[in-house]
């Protein structure tokens, strides 16, 4: 994910395709590359406005999948995918990409349970402060994704993990009792995931 990128190869063009696929199958997102701050990195980005309904934003990274993922001794890759409903998309955008930045600059390993800290907050001003990765539960067929053998880097299997807003005490409440606790509450709750407003779960 370097400022020099290469591009993307035919796999990763129909990796990105499919994708669109999934988060707008009628219209038509948006690819755009972003640089970090310092330009040393790149990461191209799908944008999907008023998906999967109007006044929503859908976004997905498409080549986060390149740099290394450390998650208990093993490399996996993924991708982020987020849906956010009464966000600008460039905002929304901005959020997912902040957020893969971050993860590859300070080798944070990206899993079910990673939160980040703080980011809803200072991006949005939105009540909800953080960002939790789950499950793509909005797009179950992002679950797994296979890129060619004979395109990338002997193949590999890309795995994307869905952001959505979540608040102090629900961070809290994860630190104390693990995910599968959590969004057992947040279901029973019918939480609103895509609402960087919505209010506190009662915990």
């Amino acid at each position: 994910m370097s400022s020099e990128a290469p591009p993307p190869t035919d796999a990763e063009v129909r990796m990105a395709r499919f994708v669109g696929e999934q988060l707008v199958p009628d219209g038509r997102p948006e690819i755009e590359e972003h640089l970090s701050r310092d330009g040393t990195r790149s990461l191209d980005v799908l944008t999907a406005r008023d998906a999967p309904a109007a006044g929503f934003t859908s976004v997905s990274t498409l080549t986060l999948h390149r740099a290394p993922n450390r998650v208990d001794g093993s490399d996996v890759r993924v991708e982020l995918v987020t849906v956010l409903g009464g966000v600008e998309p460039r905002l929304a955008t901005g959020l997912l990409v902040a957020s893969a930045f971050a993860a590859v600059g300070e080798a944070w390993p990206l899993r079910p349970g990673t939160v980040f800290p703080g980011v809803v907050a200072d991006l949005l001003g939105g009540r909800t402060e953080h960002l939790l990765l789950t499950a793509p539960g909005t797009f179950p067929r992002l679950a797994r994704y296979r890129l060619e053998a004979d395109e990338f880097q002997g193949g590999t299997e890309v795995r994307w993990l869905q952001a959505v807003p979540l608040h102090e005490g629900e961070r809290r409440f994860l630190l104390d009792r693990g995910l599968d606790a959590l969004e057992t509450r947040l279901a029973e709750a019918e939480v609103e995931f895509h609402d960087v407003g919505r209010d506190p779960l009662p915990l």
